[in-house]
């Protein structure tokens, strides 16, 4: 069923398969990669901008 008529990606580092904190009581600020994040949201930001 299609909601809203517009392009969309969705983007995931399959963090599940990486982390075994992942959704559970561990899945705390402290255990994520910043630096990694902040690489992932610059790449899209210049896919998108291309």
């Amino acid at each position: 069923m299609l909601l809203f008529d517009f392009p969309s990606v969705m983007i995931t580092d399959t963090a599940f398969y990486r982390s075994n904190n992942y959704h559970t009581q561990n899945d705390k600020p402290e255990t994520l990669d910043y630096e990694k994040m902040a690489k992932v949201v610059e790449g899209a930001y210049g896919v998108v901008m291309e």
